[in-house]
């Protein structure tokens, strides 16, 4: 339940902003390491989408490097961690207008847990046709650790859609968590209105226990 609050607390500053992570809009004290396990510290800065690269530079004198998810096993900043997440299907503008979903070739994910299951939490830019204007589409992403194709199943997050849509993008969690009957009933229970938060803590505690 303490990482239901605290989940809880981080989205609500998230969402103040739409990605309110202290490094989006300015350069803030970061590490990065690099996929040949070299470590780097200095500041980074990142806008939370797929498109975004992120910037890193040791200090404020030094031009930023950009990296993009192929360059880097991690970055972090503070207590948040990112990792790589390639190839998989997220929900985003697409999905919520005519209900296709969004290939994404590579971003990077917040890691929430890690253990039996995999859990990130990405942000996917695109247009909303209703306003006009750009939005991140907030989306759930899992894996299961022990898959040996490491695939990726995306699940959106508060994004203004019909139930019905909802309900369609919890075919893949069905399959990914099949072998957990109390997660699964949890999912086919869910609805838009209810706390996702909820799943997640009880996927968490999943990862807890194989610890």
């Amino acid at each position: 339940m303490k990482l239901l609050f605290s989940l809880a607390f981080i989205f609500t500053a998230v969402f103040s902003y739409g990605q309110d992570y202290n490094f989006a809009t300015q350069f803030a004290d970061g590490k990065v390491i690099l996929k040949d396990s070299s470590e780097m510290s200095g500041q980074i800065k990142w806008y939370p989408s797929q498109n975004d690269k992120l910037r890193f530079r040791k200090n404020e004198d030094e031009n930023p490097v950009k990296y993009t998810p192929d360059d880097v096993i991690s970055f972090s900043s503070g207590d948040m961690k990112f990792v790589p997440l390639h190839n998989f299907q997220a929900y985003a503008d697409n999905y919520a207008l005519i209900g296709t979903p969004t290939k994404i070739e590579n971003t990077f994910g917040e890691v929430i847990s890690e253990g039996k299951f995999n859990i990130y939490l990405t942000s996917i830019r695109g247009y909303n046709a209703i306003t006009r204007t750009t939005q991140d589409y907030m989306n759930f992403v899992f894996q299961d650790a022990s898959d040996p194709e490491k695939k990726l199943y995306a699940y959106p997050y508060i994004i203004r859609m019909k139930d019905k849509k909802y309900e369609k993008a919890k075919e893949n969690l069905y399959l990914l968590f099949k072998d957990y009957p109390e997660i699964i009933e949890k999912i086919r229970a869910y609805k838009k209105e209810n706390n996702f938060l909820e799943i997640i803590d009880m996927i968490s505690n999943i990862n807890a226990q194989k610890n």
